[in-house]
């Protein structure tokens, strides 16, 4: 088991609530991007299976992966669609070679964990069917990262959602818990990511005429691209 599974293993159920606060940012931009009809599709990344409903409502199968098993359990608990196929595996293990194309091959928040896009770019385009899409959301670098920094922007954060999303304390409290981990905190001051620029300037050159979107959320940034 890699140190990498221990730790969203150890992360899920505080991680459910934390993505749960920020649907109402997220899911608006990824409802109008995801075709509303559609053959095969797979979620790289798929977690506690945060967006398998939206996939399974609209595509004929879904394969759905993430590396914990926790994550993938509570998936399977929560989303018991007939159409899903969910897996534990590492979303670099999806293949074309071994599990074909898809219609859409769609991402939150998970790429980021494998950084060397100069292969995982070009795979998710193998995995593209023609006329397929890519939906892709992943978390940009926000400035420093010490400990202080992180704790700031954690306290930053629970007030937010508190004040202009969610009004609910149990989830404020709930994304101090998770931010403020250990795990969380070691994870966030070692991990590298890109900023919006680079993430711009590497995801436009692997999907040429590709979509962006800068205004969902001032930790994330999105783009879609058909392959046409």
């Amino acid at each position: 088991m890699s140190d990498q599974t221990v730790h969203f293993d150890e992360l899920a159920e505080l991680y459910r609530r934390f993505a749960a606060d920020t649907d109402i940012l997220y899911r608006p931009w990824l409802r109008s991007r995801v075709p509303e009809r559609g053959g095969r599709a797979v979620d790289l990344g798929c977690g506690s299976g945060r967006f398998t409903g939206m996939l399974a409502e609209r595509y004929g199968s879904v394969l759905a992966v993430d590396v914990a098993e926790r994550e993938i359990a509570m998936a399977r608990a929560a989303h018991p669609y007939p159409n899903v196929d969910f897996r534990v595996c590492g979303f670099e293990e999806v293949t074309a070679a071994a599990d074909g194309t898809f219609d859409l091959v769609f991402s939150v928040n998970t790429l980021h964990h494998r950084e060397d896009y100069a292969v995982v770019l070009p795979r998710i385009r193998e995995l593209l069917a023609p006329g397929g899409h890519a939906v892709l959301m992943d978390i940009v670098d926000r400035g420093a990262k010490s400990h202080e920094w992180l704790v700031e922007e954690a306290f930053r954060d629970a007030r937010d959602s508190y004040l202009h999303r969610s009004r609910d304390a149990d989830m404020a409290a709930d994304i101090l818990r998770l931010r403020l981990h250990p795990v969380w905190m070691r994870l966030n001051e070692t991990q590298t990511v890109l900023t919006r620029e680079e993430f711009h300037r590497v995801y436009g050159a692997a999907f040429p005429g590709a979509e962006f979107a800068d205004d969902i959320h001032h930790a994330v940034c999105a783009v879609h691209w058909v392959n046409s």
